[in-house]
């Protein structure tokens, strides 16, 4: 039989068993079609081509696989919707919104041909210093994974595979390439492997990318703990396992189980791979096995079936999708007597300033960038949404648009003499795309000319509303001189229509931190394993150069699992602003909590409900938030630990019913004796509140074997 005929023979099989569904392929399907490719298309397989592609394979009519970056939208192939940081999504605390953003960023990469999303990435929060903060969910590990499993189920419901990324503990961006996170195995199943976990189990996430960081000293394309180990034994990962571009060092990651080299097959190409399938039977079994894994991901999403196909996008909802992220996500972290919403009889004229009101960042730097279709400054935003008796005006501050650059002090005093006459100031500050981004890492404080535009502008207005950009917690020496402080992380491109709404009360902040946001940078439990010399604007990285020898620098998690609220609770120090937080022009109250037992084993579950009324005169949502609290514990545990959140929209007055499940895994920690997780029989504390300090219901509860 001539090879064609083979070839028509597998595509009838292939085609007939897995349609055009997400239904994977059988192994039986993809074996075949593997042994009809030459040695050399298979190694063409498993290296990238032409920087963002899997190469065609035209003898076997397999079509090339297009790839992009896209955390918040489709990156490099035209105008997309540019849509909110991944931070001011995990804000949010709204899954089913989040969901809703994953869906329309893979409608549009579907429509633009990709194949192949770049997101989501779920590195946790560890300092805020780390320039791909504003790319990832936050600190907490249960929050993260919930906001990934959403993200990653609405990007492949569009029959586009996602990426979950970067594997694993890749928690600064300076001198990535050469940095070794030095982590327990306890420390790295309890913080950062759960949201990686959750994709892989959950969501059923088609590929994961490994990080550019060294994981105990072996950089995680090479390896075989991370790769084969946990990911695909332990895990049962069945898709593809890619490398983040320049990130193999040598052939040890062919072993170590990586099935795709990206952007180019630098290492794991004919001449380095050949000669190791010729010569050992294992190692051509292995080189088969990542074929399969790529041959079947991408067949269980459909991607070799597009040659006709056609997508329509609905770019009127996916601007509305934006917009709603965008005003879910904002926190409000001051509003001293009640400044904010400003409101019609008290307020005539206002001044809108600072180096982010015209020239608003949507985005961090980096592969997250979008080049969006329509942008709305804070400026547009805040005029578009004023009322007709209320004046706006722009006032420019000269030479404060670049960041760090010198600026002519006595000049712009003079200029802001002008906000006297105001009844409110808007001042716009914070970080933008050149001053955090991927590939460096940032100053915790703000710019110096920034700290002094907010002394000057509270001497001359007491009504200082301060808006900032960041995509992860500032230094705040000047929180005390302004009235209200609204966090605008990233926005994407309808984040000047949200503040303009928020500003004046057409809807109510409802956003939650998922940071804690420390008062001075030694508080952070990462204080003295993290070199801040690191965070400087603009810093130079050292890059790695193919098979050049370089000095790996050893960072060791000295913090263990307590990180975030775990380490301020654990020590007994009070955040300047804790997770969770967020404040509301209306007002909730919680009570009445019960539980169907307070007793239950391994085989239940019990049922958590309360009720919760908006007692307050305006409409709003609050996050209700349930932490569980291990009495005693045969190792230390945090004080507390985040285990399940729903977000509720209610009218003034309203009242309604909230139901939780608590199980076994929720008591669970892991146990590094055991290699595993356990729960241990004794009592827990169900803790109920709207931010992590902030528990307003208690319930003890009894776990045992039987």
């Amino acid at each position: 039989m001539g090879i064609q005929q083979k070839w028509l023979i597998v595509c009838i099989i292939f085609l007939s068993l897995h349609g055009s569904g997400q239904t994977s392929v059988s192994p039986l399907n993809a074996d075949s079609l593997v042994s009809l490719m030459s040695l050399q298309e298979k190694i063409d397989c498993i290296g990238g081509y032409k920087s963002f592609n899997i190469k065609e394979i035209e003898r076997l009519g397999i079509p090339r696989i297009k790839m992009a970056d896209g955390p918040m939208g489709v990156n490099g192939h035209g105008k997309a919707t540019a849509f909110p940081a991944s931070i001011c999504m995990a804000a949010s605390w709204n899954t089913d919104l989040i969901k809703e953003t994953g869906t329309a960023i893979g409608n549009e990469a579907r429509s633009k041909g990709i194949d192949v999303l770049l997101a989501p990435g779920v590195n946790i929060y560890r300092v805020p210093h780390c320039g791909r903060n504003f790319e990832y969910y936050g600190e907490d590990p249960f929050l993260s994974a919930q906001m990934a499993v959403s993200f990653i189920c609405g990007v492949q419901s569009q029959r586009v595979m996602a990426t979950i990324k970067h594997f694993a503990a890749n928690n600064q961006d300076y001198d990535r390439h050469r940095v070794s996170s030095n982590i327990d195995e306890r420390t790295l199943n309890e913080i950062y492997f759960p949201a990686f976990k959750a994709a892989v189990q959950k969501a059923k996430v088609g590929a994961v990318m490994t990080s550019y960081n060294l994981l105990n000293g072996i950089h995680t394309s090479e390896s075989t703990y991370l790769i084969k180990e946990v990911l695909k034994n332990k895990w049962g990962f069945q898709g593809l396992v890619m490398s983040d571009w320049i990130s193999v060092y040598s052939t040890n990651s062919f072993r170590a189980g990586l099935d795709l080299e990206m952007p180019k097959p630098q290492f794991m190409n004919a001449k380095n791979i050949l000669p190791l399938v010729e010569s050992d039977p294992a190692a051509k079994k292995m080189l088969d096995d990542k074929v399969s894994r790529i041959i079947t991901s991408c067949a269980r999403f459909g991607l070799y079936e597009r040659n006709k196909d056609s997508v329509e996008v609905n770019w009127e909802k996916h601007r509305q999708t934006a917009l709603r992220v965008a005003r879910e996500g904002f926190v409000l972290l001051k509003n001293e007597e009640a400044v904010l919403p400003l409101k019609n009889n008290k307020i005539k004229r206002i001044a809108v300033l600072g180096p982010n009101a015209l020239y608003t960042p949507y985005s961090g730097g980096g592969a997250a960038m979008i080049d969006a279709y329509r942008m709305t400054s804070f400026l547009e935003g805040i005029k578009n949404n004023a009322p007709g008796t209320i004046q706006v005006n722009y006032l420019e501050t000269e030479g404060l648009n670049y960041g760090y650059s010198a600026i002519n002090r006595d000049k712009l005093a003079a200029q802001l003499d002008q906000i006297k006459e105001y009844d409110a100031v808007v001042l716009c500050l914070g970080f933008n795309s050149e001053t955090e981004g991927e590939a460096f890492d940032r100053p915790f404080a703000l710019p110096e000319n920034q700290e002094w535009l907010i002394d000057e502008a509270s001497t001359r207005n007491p009504n200082l509303i301060l808006v900032l950009n960041a995509g992860g917690g500032v230094f705040m020496p000047w929180l005390k001189k302004c009235r209200a402080l609204l966090y605008a992380w990233y926005p994407g491109q309808e984040g000047g229509n949200a503040l303009g709404e928020i500003i004046f009360g057409k809807i109510s902040p409802s956003g939650k931190l998922p940071i804690s946001i420390e008062k001075q940078w030694k508080d952070n439990a990462a204080f003295g394993s993290y070199d801040t010399s690191f965070a400087v604007p603009h810093a130079k990285p050292f890059y790695t150069l193919y098979g050049k020898e370089h000095e790996v620098k050893q960072l060791d998690y000295k913090e263990g699992i307590f990180t975030g609220y775990r380490h301020y609770e654990s020590k007994n120090i009070a955040p300047l602003f804790p997770f969770g937080f967020g404040l509301s022009y209306t007002s909730f109250q919680l009570s009445e909590l019960s539980v169907n037992k307070k007793t239950f084993s391994g085989k239940d579950s019990l049922v958590v409900k309360l009720k919760i009324q908006n007692t307050g005169q305006l409409s709003g949502s609050e996050v209700v938030q349930l932490y569980i609290h291990d009495i005693a514990s045969g190792l230390p545990r945090p004080l507390k630990e985040l285990k399940a959140f729903k977000k509720v929209m209610l009218e003034p007055g309203q009242t309604t019913t909230l139901i939780f499940s608590v199980d076994k895994e929720m008591l669970a920690f892991y146990n590094p004796a055991l290699h595993d997780w356990t729960t241990e029989v004794g009592d827990f504390e169900i803790l109920l509140g709207n931010a992590s300090n902030n528990i307003q219901l208690k319930q003890t509860i009894t776990f045992k074997t039987k």
